[in-house]
Parts: structure tokens; C-alpha cells; sequence
């Protein structure tokens, strides 16, 4: 059954439009004598079709009733009707609606009935088409965003595989260096000898002293080209917050972190599957580059929290220097540093390294003149280790105050 609208003021005209489209027993005719009479019809029910006196209220509000039902349905088809003296009419009905839309009065079956038998046919193939352009778009979004993915993770796998062979060669460069420079520890026999000889035993210091930070640097570079071969880190059930105290016990004698104010606010306790000496040497890594990024007396915050079930986050923020964008973008790029000689830039690439191997995530903000935060973002077990308020610690080392929920 297809429903018809007609609507005309012209109370002879609507019903002779009627009659004509009533001829065919599957139509179902409602008629309007005014533009509200019609609205309130359209309101409450759907129809299929509408023929519409184009000069409906006197005016060309036949034209505003076609878009306001339209407005409704985009593909309703509407039939306008005009009469043979209104010529201006005509020409304004035809340039709006075009010829095949368009019907003399009094109208006849021949015209009308044609056009409104194809009007629910033409009105589902242009849903249809709708739907398809639809449809068209949303594959094109989704490609357009699968390429780009595709883009990325080639790019990605490109630099893991440049950076497994970076690391192989590193790895055994600095295992022919390690044994290259254990002769140097030769120097500290001859200190002994030479110990009446202050200037000697001068020269001997410093190069006990390069060979440390060289053996130090080494060792690095074995993290960084992973020197456990490739093997899982052993974890196990550990309290974040008990971890990162334990970390901050060992660096409160460093030196650098001494000159600073250490704070720490363990907000939470969550529990995480941990390696215990991979996670203390991120803790270690990441304080120690904020006191060297924070002026003497500056302030060092590590924070430990819960925010949500299954997720626990360790934040260390300084308010030193901070770092421009184009820096911070290479954070953690191999060998790339912000101080000088004095860094390996090693360390930040093995810290992320190793919380990845936790399966979590580390991040960085910086402002040039605001300092940086590093945020450290691990999975927790879920149900465990909820914030419980102040908890005291035995014993703190010098430099270091609680705040928050220590």
C-alpha cells in the first residue's frame, strides 16, 4: 500500500487530485487544505509520496511544505501541481523541482500516475545509493587509517630490526672491550709500587678511575644490546611502592640526588609481577636524570599510584630546564644524550626496554622552563594493593622526605 499526501488550498483541486490518484486500488490518499493541516498529517504517520499545490496558501509555501517533508525524509518524492495561467508559477515549480516532479492542473491519471508508481521504486534506489556512498566512505576512513597503521608498524619493525643489529654488533664490541679492559685494572697493583712517587700514583687514579666509567659504560651498553640473550625477565608478585622505596634508599647517597629534595608520595601500594633488580634500576635511572636535570636545593617528586583497578603508575617529575619538543622527541634514541660527556645516552632506551618487558608503557612530558615528568605505567593485579593512607617507613636516607600517603 502506498501512501499519498495531497495538498492544496484549493479544496476542488485537492479532491480531484485525489479521485485521480484513488483510481489505483493500492494507493491510500490523505488530503490537506492548508500547509499546517498537512504538517500535523506528515507528523503522524509516514507516507510515501506527496502532491503538493505549488502556490499552497497563496504563495510558494507549497515549496517550503516540499522541503520541510524533506527535511523528514531527504528521498520523498514530491509531485508539484500548478495551474495552466500561472505561467510564473510553472516556471518557478519547474526550476525547483524539474519536469519529472512537475504536473499540470487539472491533472490527469496519464501524467500523475506514472510518476507516482515510480516514486517508491526511484526513492529506495536512492536510499540505497545513500547507503552505499555510506558505506564507500566508511571503507575509504578505514583504509586510509589501516594504511597508516600498516605505515607505522613497518616503520616500527624496520627500527627493531636495525636496532637488533646494532645491538648484536655492540654486544660483542663491548664484550672484547670488557676483557680489554680488565687489564687496566693492572694499575692498581702498580699504585702500590709507585707509592713514593706521588705524581705517579696520581696518573695511576685516573686511569683507575677511566677504567671504571668505561666498565660502567660497558655494562650499559650489554643492557641496552640485551644481555640476557633474549630471555623472559623472571617476575614475581611485589609491592610497587615497597620496590620504589627501596630504589630511593639506594639513590639518596648518590650525590647528585643529595643536593636535591627528594620527595615521595606512595599514594597506593598496587601490586605488579616484577623483576625486582630491573625495576630498582629503572627507579635509579630515571631519579638519578631528574637531579641532573634539576638546579642545586630543586625539588624531585616520585609518586606511585593506582588511578584505576589493573593499572599502577610511578611518576618521577623534577622543575628543572625541561626540554623542547624536538628533544624530547628523541628521548631515548640510542646514544642520543642532553649531557654531555657525562651520559651514555643508553640509559632512558634501557629503562623503556625494560618496563616494556613488564608489559607496561614509559612516557615523557617536558616544558622548556617547567621541568619533565616520566611516567612509568605498569599492569596491576587486579584487587590488590589499594590505597591504605599513611604508612610509615623504618628508615629514610639523608635528602629524602615523605609526602602524600608515605
Amino acid at each position: 500500500m502506498v501512501r499519498v499526501l495531497v495538498a492544496d488550498d484549493d479544496p476542488l483541486a485537492a479532491r480531484q487530485v485525489a479521485e485521480v490518484v484513488g483510481e489505483e486500488v493500492p494507493h491510500e490518499v490523505e488530503v490537506a487544505t492548508s500547509a499546517a493541516a498537512a504538517r500535523a498529517l506528515a507528523a503522524a504517520g509516514r507516507f510515501d509520496a506527496a502532491v503538493i499545490g505549488f502556490r499552497l496558501g497563496g504563495a510558494a509555501e507549497g515549496a517550503e511544505l516540499a522541503a520541510a517533508l524533506r527535511a523528514v525524509d531527504p528521498h520523498l518524492p514530491v509531485i508539484v501541481t500548478t495551474a495552466p495561467a500561472d505561467a510564473d508559477g510553472t516556471e518557478r515549480a519547474l526550476a525547483a523541482f524539474g519536469w519529472l516532479h512537475h504536473v499540470a492542473r487539472p491533472v490527469v491519471a496519464a501524467e500523475l500516475l506514472p510518476r507516482l508508481e515510480a516514486a517508491p521504486e526511484r526513492a529506495r534506489l536512492e536510499r540505497r545509493m545513500a547507503r552505499l556512498e555510506r558505506e564507500l566512505d566508511h571503507r575509504e576512513r578505514a583504509l586510509t587509517s589501516t594504511s597508516s597503521e600498516l605505515a607505522t608498524a613497518t616503520e616500527r619493525l624496520v627500527v627493531a630490526e636495525q636496532l637488533a643489529a646494532v645491538g648484536r654488533v655492540v654486544g660483542g664490541i663491548a664484550h672484547e672491550l670488557g676483557q680489554q679492559l680488565a687489564l687496566v685494572g693492572y694499575a692498581e697493583a702498580l699504585k702500590s709500587r709507585l707509592a713514593s712517587d706521588p705524581e705517579l700514583v696520581e696518573l695511576a687514579d685516573v686511569i683507575v678511575h677511566a677504567q671504571k666509567r668505561l666498565l660502567a659504560m660497558v655494562d650499559a651498553i650489554r643492557d641496552f644490546s640485551g644481555g640476557d640473550h633474549g630471555r623472559p625477565l623472571v617476575r614475581a608478585p611485589a609491592d610497587l611502592a615497597a620496590v620504589v622505596d627501596e630504589a630511593l634508599a639506594i639513590i639518596g647517597y648518590d650525590r647528585e640526588v643529595r643536593r636535591r629534595r627528594l620527595v615521595r608520595r606512595l599514594d597506593a601500594h598496587p601490586l605488579c609481577r616484577l623483576h625486582h633488580d630491573k625495576l630498582t634500576q629503572v627507579v635509579i635511572n630515571l631519579v638519578h636524570n631528574a637531579a641532573l636535570a634539576s638546579p642545586d636545593g630543586g625539588e624531585i617528586e616520585v609518586a606511585v599510584t593506582a588511578p584505576a583497578p589493573g593499572t599502577a603508575i610511578l611518576t618521577v617529575a623534577d622543575r628543572g630546564a625541561g626540554m623542547p619538543p624536538e628533544v624530547l622527541a628523541r628521548l631515548g634514541e640510542p646514544f642520543f644524550t642532553t649531557r654531555g660527556e657525562r651520559g651514555s645516552g643508553l640509559g632512558v632506551g634501557i629503562c623503556r626496554r625494560i618496563v616494556e618487558e613488564h608489559g607496561g608503557e614509559l612516557t615523557f612530558e617536558s616544558a622548556v622552563g617547567r621541568g619533565t615528568v616520566a611516567r612509568v605505567r605498569l599492569p596491576a593485579i587486579d584487587g590488590a594493593g589499594q590505597a591504605d593512607g599513611a604508612r610509615p617507613v623504618a628508615a629514610r636516607p639523608r635528602g629524602v622526605r615523605t609526602g602524600g600517603g608515605a
